[in-house]
């Protein structure tokens, strides 16, 4: 016996939570490995149909009392929202994801403030912080980058950290090997010939790289002018 059951019993016990946690596992990792979880489902006793279609928690009798907490995500919205703020920030200044840098969250509301200081290790450790002030409205920080989210403003201090003069050259010489290809590309797009007589899929991928290649263009003159404005801050 174990715990005052049979061994039949206590073994049907073990292989129901076993069961149990493999479905509830596969279905919380199906986004993350698709195809392995989706072959596992159908080998596991007891599911229907694609996995695809599988729901946690609401398909589990036990966990009905389970109730939707708006709140509770809201704050989650702040706190990714904060640490997306800073990487979009690295990612557009060209800044080594291995360098730690130093933040500041400046909001008017009490509760945001609250919660990010609530949930300080956290963003500190995913944005790869060495600091991180939370504070009122107040004097913008001098050479920082700046994000605005919902009720807040994020500035991540680039002193010592990027070379203004040498990311303005870095953007400029990219954005003029950038306009080259552009001109060869509208120049097809303004040849009728090429717009009458090519395959219409040729033409499409044409258009397709054109606007491609427009909004990359637009992302960096944005980051040169931003870098621009910090070079003078």
């Amino acid at each position: 016996t174990l715990h005052g059951k049979t061994d039949e019993t206590a073994r049907n016990a073990t292989l129901s939570v076993l069961w149990r946690v493999l479905r509830e596992t596969l279905i919380l990792l199906h986004p993350f490995i698709p195809f392995v979880t989706e072959e596992i489902w159908h080998k596991l006793p007891g599911t229907e149909g694609s996995i695809m279609r599988a729901t946690f928690p609401a398909d589990n009798p036990e966990l009905t009392h389970v109730t939707e907490m708006p709140q509770a995500e809201a704050w989650m919205d702040v706190i990714i929202a904060v640490i997306t703020g800073i990487r979009n920030i690295r990612g557009e200044m060209n800044i080594q994801p291995s360098l730690h840098l130093d933040a500041q969250v400046h909001s008017p509301d009490p509760d945001t403030r609250q919660v990010i200081e609530n949930h300080r290790e956290i963003v500190t450790d995913l944005a790869r912080l060495n600091s991180l002030t939370v504070q009122e409205p107040g004097e913008r920080p001098k050479a920082a980058a700046t994000s605005v989210i919902e009720n807040a403003s994020i500035f991540v201090s680039l002193e010592g950290i990027v070379d203004f003069n040498q990311e303005v050259q870095r953007l400029e010489k990219e954005i003029g090997k950038l306009d080259k290809e552009l001109t060869g590309v509208s120049k097809k797009l303004n040849n009728e010939d090429f717009l009458t007589k090519a395959p219409e899929d040729v033409v499409e991928k044409v258009k397709e790289k054109h606007r491609g290649m427009m909004e990359k263009r637009q992302k960096l003159q944005a980051n040169l002018e931003k870098i621009e404005e910090l070079a003078g801050s």
